[in-house]
């Protein structure tokens, strides 16, 4: 399996991806941010962990690697959905009732973008090399990828829109997470709709973006300054703010 026998500079950039955030999570710690971004943080260790672990499953059997490659797969797809609402209610902080009422329909969302996602991939199954169940696999991944793409475009539409300021290092993980998520969607679509021409595509695009975008995360994770940061305020919309008092009824109720 290409996977499991990369090049050397393939193997060069799953040992990059992995060290750059352990650095990034070196320096959450550091910058003493964890409270602020406890979800990315968690996101953070899960690759930093996962990256062991799939070595030591590779030197085991490919059934070992290819259970640890994909249960893993399914597990970073929730956690970027937790990591994305994490970054709304950072954009949204000033106006609770806004966040809440979003919070609220971003997790009915997500839960309807996995169930279509599921059905999608169950129902999208093609004929080629790969086995049905890892077409099915490839399906799901490029359909929850699509979705999350679709969901950070509207929170950046939004805040641009509205007039928005993120903070530093918010801005930074929200372009690194749209980027490593755009490698993975078309990595994906390649490897569905190419089948085996697609492979080799596959295996360098992911971790190419991946790696691109754990070192924008650690640029910012180094150059941020926790003071001005979490000081950050920036003048609120007054739409927005009326319709937060708007929503503020409604909300408590819920």
């Amino acid at each position: 399996s290409d996977l499991m026998h990369p090049t050397l500079l393939q193997a060069v950039l799953w040992i990059l991806g992995p060290l750059l955030q352990f650095v990034v999570a070196v320096m959450i710690i550091h910058r003493r941010l964890l409270k602020e971004i406890p979800i990315f943080f968690g996101y953070t260790v899960f690759h930093v962990l996962l990256a062991v672990t799939s070595y030591v499953a590779s030197r085991v059997s490919y059934r070992a690697y290819f259970d640890v490659y994909w249960g893993a797969e399914i597990l970073d797809m929730v956690l970027t959905l937790l990591v994305i609402q994490e970054l709304f209610s950072h954009a949204f902080a000033p106006y609770e009732s806004i966040r809440t009422l979003g919070q609220i329909l971003f997790r009915s969302a997500a839960l309807i973008m996995i169930i279509s996602a599921i059905l999608l991939a169950t129902s999208s199954s093609r004929s080629g090399s790969l086995s049905p169940l890892v077409d099915r696999f490839v399906s799901l991944e490029r359909s929850v990828h699509v979705l999350e793409i679709g969901v950070l475009f509207v929170l950046f539409l939004v805040c641009r829109i509205f007039g928005i300021t993120w903070q530093r290092f918010t801005f930074g993980i929200a372009i690194g997470m749209g980027l490593t998520l755009s490698g993975e969607a078309i990595a994906a679509a390649l490897r569905a709709f190419l089948g085996p021409a697609g492979n080799q595509l596959y295996v360098w695009l992911e971790p190419v973006s991946y790696t691109v975008a754990t070192g924008i995360w650690a640029y910012y994770a180094l150059s941020v300054d926790r003071e001005a940061e979490l000081s950050s305020a920036t003048e609120f919309p007054t739409q927005l703010a009326e319709w937060n008092r708007a929503l503020e009824p409604f909300v408590s109720k819920s």
